[in-house]
């Protein structure tokens, strides 16, 4: 028998989507021939190695230290879908989720046709369904949690995988519904009735927001925060971000160009961009601009300010004022 059998994440290099898609074998084999090329490969194996010193065991370490900052393995950082995306934001498998509200669930007749007779013919099942023109949004390893916007309120049909492009017409997104989203190291979720009812109450700011069409919307999870996480009053979103906007070029009059943080902006927009700021630790930003005595430029100083305030959270507010007490700056009552 051979074979690679790994019960976790742990056994595997592999995170994310790639591991998602990765399977384990073992193979009987009786032929001696081929047992006999395994032997030799195996031997070959062995004479190229050498004996593990402490520098390679110290070297090893670093690299899987490394390596968690990027990807943490096999531990699962929340129990709740949206716990989870707060605790690590920047893991590329949110890449691949996204919050699908339709308004127009029809395809065209045709499309439908060919979809009714594929499962006629037994080469789809009929589990599948189809998001119809949407290519450009939606690919083949996202995983589209779906409202209906056609009943009285928004209703929640489920977590749907994409499947592969190439086996359907060009204008469709062949789906298949399943459980749980899995999210490599970050662990499997469900939406919960909590969650399933906070994205449905942004559905209309959800397409007022990023329909093309002023009916339907595909949004990523970090919008669909966003929206969830910004109270409707107490601040306008988009005036905060251009206040952050401000601060960017501010601090390019003393030679500073944060041009990460104005990439983040653009990416996230300016209120997502400053939760995730203000959750990590001390950046070098931030200390650049405390050595150049303008911590007023940095985003601590600014989500404090009474005209902001209403825009974040009680905890992310008592972060910022934590950071900038500790560098005596007067923060306002």
């Amino acid at each position: 028998m051979l074979g690679s059998s790994n019960a976790s994440t742990n056994g595997l290099a592999l995170e994310h989507e790639t591991n998602s898609g990765w399977h384990e074998a073992n193979i009987r084999i009786d032929d001696t021939g081929a047992l006999d090329g395994i032997c030799i490969w195996f031997d070959d194996l062995f004479e190229a190695g050498y004996n593990i010193e402490t520098e390679d065991l110290d070297r090893a370490e670093s690299i899987w230290k490394t390596r968690k900052l990027i990807a943490p393995s096999g531990k699962r950082l929340a129990r709740a879908l949206f716990d989870a995306y707060r605790a690590s934001p920047d893991n590329q498998a949110w890449q691949h989720v996204k919050i699908a509200y339709c308004r127009d669930i029809g395809i065209d007749q045709k499309d439908e046709k060919w979809i009714s007779q594929e499962i006629e013919d037994g080469r789809l099942s009929s589990d599948i369904s189809a998001y119809s023109e949407w290519n450009d949004i939606i690919s083949s390893k996202d995983y589209i949690i779906d409202y209906d916007l056609t009943k009285s309120k928004p209703e929640y049909t489920g977590i749907w995988r994409v499947l592969p492009a190439g086996i359907h017409p060009a204008t469709l997104r062949l789906v298949r519904k399943i459980n749980r989203l899995p999210l490599g190291a970050l662990g499997r979720f469900k939406v919960s009735d909590v969650e399933q009812e906070a994205l449905a109450g942004i559905s209309a700011e959800a397409v007022k927001r990023y329909s093309a069409d002023g009916r339907n919307a595909v949004i990523t999870i970090a919008q669909a925060l966003a929206l969830i996480d910004t109270p409707s009053k107490g601040g306008n979103p988009k005036a905060f971000e251009r206040a952050m906007i401000e601060i960017y070029e501010e601090a390019k009059s003393f030679g500073y160009i944060p041009s990460i943080f104005r990439k983040m902006i653009a990416d996230y927009g300016g209120v997502e961009t400053a939760r995730r700021l203000i959750r990590k630790p001390v950046t070098s930003g931030f200390e650049k601009l405390w050595e150049n005595q303008r911590l007023d430029l940095s985003v601590e100083a600014l989500i404090v300010r009474p005209e902001w305030r209403g825009l974040f959270t009680d905890e992310e507010l008592a972060l910022a004022r934590k950071r900038l007490l500790q560098l005596d700056y007067r923060v306002p009552d």
